[in-house]
């Protein structure tokens, strides 16, 4: 019988998706109808369909078949459609014959369409989207093949081609168009000229510098608008290296140059030259901004560096220079904040230690910017990381070049230093979210890709420590699923969180992520003063997500405190999802395994549950139809034998209904106000004689005044006595039960602790699924079905309560406690 899942539907994301995919397919010229009569006939169908569901409307995109009085229909509404049951499960649907199926006999299209069959596969876009269905009806039953179905995935598929085509299409033209306007209001001149030296584009910007417009530039020679005579000839040899295959020294560098304009008036520029590959061969492009009043600026640079240094005090740029001897006269703020003191009057060489390559290495002071500009070399957006002790790693790109007077005198050299920590990062991490994405792709499970995925992260941030965590649903605890810590950190593997305790529980908790600037100020709610002691200073913590809410968190930590950076965490936020969504998928594989189980342990239960009782009765039966013996006794041990597996079949039966029925949805909860702390007492009064004939000790501690919630009597006196009854079943002769019931304004918790059995780890979280049963009860021989604990937690659930169970580690027993929250009148 198909579910259906309204929340599929009315999700944002699909519903944008499904927008774009329903105007690109209507507005182009994609044979969608081909595709539709493709599919009715590779089955032989009389009608062949595409459409697209959205929250309200089921929309036919391509169509094949429909009668006449159909044929200009374009929507439906999504509810009387076959459709919506493809879309909410992403998943085919079969039907051979509609009006023997509950859920499908009263759609419009059966009462009213008179369909009878139907088969219809998912369309999805690029992103995975389920959008719609590729369909085919009939109006009579009929017996879909596998070679039925195979068909029409294979048309869905081609739909998905399609799309996904046209999606690219459209693509291409925003970018193509989003260049175009770029370029035509960049404020930098853009000329693009092809290595005949011809002239292909001219942007805005080129008119304003140039003073030629695009008209009288395009197809003219480079060199008689812009380039003056005295450097023609170093142009004609730079196009003829490029003729020959070669690349001139100057491309892909940020040069300074000279230009003239329409006037013939020569002014400096600074240009940034490459070479592009086009499908009409090679291209040189150039970004060129007139910088006229930047080089007057320089050459006033000696007669006002003391209004200069004043104002680049104020730059949030780094700037450092040195006068003609090589010593430090200019550090500005910023300088002093990148580097943690002050310029002393040394030479440059002082602070050199502290800075290093991109990679990590330490470079020598005659490496340093300032040291070669001051030599006479001019650098452009060289990078370098500078690691302060106690602060975080920060990259910068330096330009640097030496100052010279008008007559080429050395007055010194100056360098300065933009920050790129941010923007570098990001391009890390986005190269890091594909290594995570390959490193998922070949994992068996999580665990096994944990340590490499946090390791490869960490790496990323630079971050000595990572932790990735999952959520035990039955504990209700994170539990470590890996870590990674780098070579010379000593860090313990973690215990079990608590929501809300540690900053991974705190992510658990909130759904958020949670950032922590500085671990040895933070409060004891986070509890991570033990990380500090190991040399860790700021902690983040990523919520994990599958389609249920939060399943996990990944944490990481650096050794130096930092505050927060929103496009960090949206960057690992993505790396999150990844997780996430590989879980998903672990999910789906784990439920086909659990269901398989499911199917061998209801098999088991037939098999021995509800036969030994049938067997019983039968045998008792035909005792009493066949055996002569007339004696009252007899006949009446014989019933009451009979009567027992009948009522013990009957409890099996009944389980069976009322489990089904409420993960269901059809049985109903008939709540009133109750007094919660009666039942326990009443359950707690029935299981005494049970307990003392086992000589357990029993200790119930009850709330003096009531304890109101709302709820169906029967089914949480059945709960509580699953509960209690257990817990005195399994617990051997002279062990201990304690019932402890609280109360307050919340709600209640209910405490069941018994020194029995116990539950072997490695089964503890199938615990709650149905017809499983811990190994080391089945090996104790006692009777039971596996549905008691699957039961109480549905009933707990529907209530809207939850249901936990803890071990007590090296000691025998287990821990119940159920929560339910208080009534309200």
């Amino acid at each position: 019988m198909p579910q259906l899942d309204i929340g599929v539907l009315t999700q944002p994301g699909r519903l944008r998706a499904l927008r774009r995919a329903h105007l690109l397919l209507s507005s182009s010229s994609a044979p969608v109808d081909g595709l539709a009569r493709l599919a009715a006939r590779s089955v032989v169908a009389p009608v062949g369909l595409l459409t697209l569901v959205d929250d309200e409307r089921m929309h036919v995109i391509g169509r094949h078949g429909l009668p006449p009085d159909l044929e200009r229909v374009n929507a439906e509404p999504a509810t009387s459609s076959f459709c919506q049951f493809v879309v909410s499960n992403d998943a085919p649907l079969v039907v051979s014959d509609a009006r023997e199926d509950p859920a499908l006999r009263d759609l419009g299209v059966v009462v009213g369409r008179h369909i009878t069959a139907y088969l219809g596969q998912p369309v999805h876009d690029a992103a995975g989207h389920t959008l719609g269905a590729v369909c085919v009806t009939d109006s009579v039953p009929r017996h879909w093949t596998d070679d039925d179905i195979a068909a029409i995935a294979e048309c869905a598929g081609l739909i998905e081609v399609m799309l996904a085509a046209e999606t690219s299409r459209e693509d291409i033209a925003l970018a193509a168009a989003e260049t175009d306007a770029v370029l035509e209001t960049a404020l930098e001149a853009f000329v693009a000229i092809e290595l005949s030296g011809e002239i292909t584009r001219w942007n805005r910007a080129a008119e304003r510098t140039f003073g030629w417009t695009a008209a009288e530039a395009v197809g003219k020679p480079v060199h008689e608008l812009i380039i003056p005579e005295r450097f023609r000839a170093a142009h004609r040899a730079g196009l003829t290296r490029l003729l020959r295959g070669g690349v001139p020294r100057l491309v892909g560098q940020r040069l300074q140059l000279y230009a003239v304009n329409r006037a013939g008036t020569e002014f400096p520029i600074e240009i940034t030259l490459n070479v592009v590959e086009g499908p009409l061969g090679r291209h040189a492009h150039a970004f060129i901004y007139d910088i006229s009043e930047r080089v007057t600026a320089e050459r006033q640079l000696s007669r006002e560096r003391h209004f200069l240094s004043a104002l680049l005090d104020n730059l949030d740029v780094g700037v450092v220079a040195t006068d003609e001897r090589g010593r430090l006269i200019l550090f500005n703020r910023a300088m002093r904040d990148i580097t943690g003191h002050d310029a002393d009057g040394s030479t440059s060489e002082a602070w050199t230690a502290m800075r290093s390559a991109p990679g990590g290495g330490m470079i020598g002071s005659e490496e340093m910017p300032l040291t070669r500009a001051f030599k006479g070399e001019h650098i452009r957006d060289a990078e370098f990381v500078i690691h302060v002790p106690d602060r975080p790693r920060r990259s910068f790109t330096v330009n640097a070049q030496p100052i010279r007077d008008s007559d080429g005198t050395r007055l010194g050299a100056v360098a300065a230093l933009h920050e790129v920590t941010e923007r570098r990062r990001a391009q890390r991490l986005i190269e890091c979210e594909l290594a995570v994405s390959k490193i998922l792709e070949q994992a068996s499970s999580i665990e096994a890709a944990g340590p490499e995925l946090l390791e490869t992260v960490a790496r990323t941030l630079h971050w000595p420590h990572a932790e990735m965590w999952l959520v035990d649903r039955v504990g209700n605890v994170l539990r470590n699923a890996a870590m990674w810590t780098e070579p010379g950190y000593e860090i313990p593997a973690p215990d079990p969180l608590a929501l809300g305790k540690g900053v991974s529980g705190v992510a658990w908790e909130t759904g958020q992520p949670t950032w922590i600037p500085d671990i040895s100020a933070s409060t004891s709610r986070l509890n991570v003063p033990s990380l500090a002691k190991h040399g860790l200073r700021v902690g983040l913590a990523i919520p994990i997500r599958d389609g249920s809410g939060v399943t996990g968190t990944l944490s990481f930590f650096g050794d130096a405190a930092e505050e927060p950076e929103q496009s960090l965490i949206a960057l690992l936020s993505g790396i999150a999802a990844h997780v996430g969504q590989f879980l998903v998928r672990r999910g789906a594989e784990d439920l086909a395994k659990q269901l398989a189980r499911t199917k061998d342990e209801f098999i088991a239960l037939v098999g021995h549950e509800l036969r030994t009782p049938l067997t019983s009765i039968s045998s008792y039966t035909e005792l009493l139809l066949h055996d002569g013996d007339d004696d009252p006794a007899t006949r009446e041990e014989f019933l009451a034998v009979i009567a027992r597996n009948a009522e013990n079949l009957r409890a099996i039966i009944d389980d069976l209904l009322d489990l089904a029925g409420l993960e269901s949805g059809y049985v109903t909860m008939v709540e009133r106000p109750l007094d919660f702390a009666a039942v326990v007492r009443d359950v707690a009064d029935a299981n005494a004689q049970a307990a003392s004939e086992k000589d357990l000790d029993v200790s119930v501690v009850l709330p003096d005044a009531a304890a109101p919630v709302s709820g169906d009597q029967p089914r949480l006196r059945k709960v509580v006595d699953h509960l209690i009854t257990n817990a005195v079943k399994f617990t051997p002769a002279g062990g201990r039960v304690e019932i402890r019931l609280d109360s307050d304004v919340a709600g209640v918790k209910l405490s069941v602790v018994d020194t029995g059995v116990g539950i072997p780890e490695e089964e503890r979280s199938r615990l709650f699924e149905r017809f499983f049963r811990g190994s080391n009860i089945r090996n104790l021989g006692v009777p039971g079905t596996g549905l008691g604990l699957a039961i109480s937690r549905t009933v707990v659930e529907r209530h809207g309560g939850t249901i936990t169970v803890t071990d007590h580690g090296d000691k025998p027993g287990t821990t119940f406690e159920v929560r339910l929250p208080a009534y309200c009148a």
